[in-house]
């Protein structure tokens, strides 16, 4: 009798063990450890995430200089091993250190992170022009020189197959049908090529594309406002006082052609990022 009565609470106790730990979330807690060390953030727009996924999810953040980086944590996530996400914002070009400490490991992590310039990314899907061929991410930069970088999308970590400056973006007038016709104004994209070997000179070539925004396959309308945001091009300015038409906002396809040609490039502007260690 006694045995069978031990033999009953023992189990009864490993029951209530269980439950309790089921109840209150026990875990064993792990070291608090990151497998990078150096991040990279576009300076105001988006952010660069840094995932937590071990470690006690209760962490604290220390900024080496507050004007160049701001950083906020969210934690109590706790889905798919995630305890929580610290999320970086640029706030002006520079390099700093952001120290992370695990409040109940006592772990510290510190990692440096990196502002640059913000740029837009421009994710080629279908194109039958030998400049941007389908398969190519084009990443146009917001700074002076206004660089821009072709990546293989195969292999976007390693050097792009195309770098220059610079490019712009311009207006082109179009006039409609009808007896009073109306100009419609055309955003068109210029990239500068110039010849690596002669560098004593400012001549370059260039190829110019314009964004379809008009008709059954055009762009979205949004794409203009993103190109704004990210590349600071003031629309307004570049139409002056020509008539413009807006196509209701779609999603982020931009549809590029060349005049007088069969060229054309489809893809989506995307907020993707560059590869590491490309940008000042």
């Amino acid at each position: 009798m006694n045995k069978f009565f031990y033999s009953v609470l023992f189990i009864m106790c490993l029951f209530a063990t269980a439950c309790s730990d089921d109840n209150n979330g026990n875990e064993p807690i792990t070291p608090f450890s990151l497998d990078k060390t150096y991040y990279e953030v576009r300076l105001e727009r988006g952010s660069t995430t840094i995932h937590v996924t071990n470690g006690s999810g209760d962490i604290s953040l220390s900024i080496e200089d507050e004007k160049i980086l701001n950083a906020k944590y969210q934690g109590g996530l706790y889905a798919d091993d995630l305890r929580g996400v610290i999320y970086l914002y640029g706030l002006q070009k520079g390099s700093t250190t952001l120290t992370i400490t695990d409040n109940v490991t006592k772990d510290v992590e510190t990692v440096e992170v990196k502002v640059t310039d913000c740029y837009l990314a421009y994710v080629i899907n279908d194109s039958n022009h030998p400049v941007l061929p389908a398969g190519t991410t084009l990443f146009l930069v917001n700074n002076q020189a206004q660089d821009y970088y072709l990546f293989d999308q195969d292999n976007i970590y390693n050097k792009p197959i195309l770098k220059d400056n610079n490019y712009e973006f311009f207006i082109t007038l179009d006039a409609g049908t009808g007896a009073a016709p109306a100009y419609y104004a055309i955003p068109n994209l210029r990239l500068y090529m110039h010849n690596p070997a002669d560098t004593g000179t400012t001549t370059a070539e260039f190829y110019d594309f314009e964004i379809e925004m008009y008709g059954e396959n055009a762009s979205s309308s949004i794409v203009l406002q993103a190109i704004q945001n990210y590349l600071g091009v003031d629309w307004e300015e570049l139409t002056g006082n020509a008539l413009t038409k807006s196509p209701a906002p779609v999603d982020m396809t931009m549809i590029m052609t060349v005049p007088d040609t069969d060229y054309r490039i489809r893809g989506v502007l995307s907020t993707v990022s560059i590869p590491e260690h490309i940008l000042e």
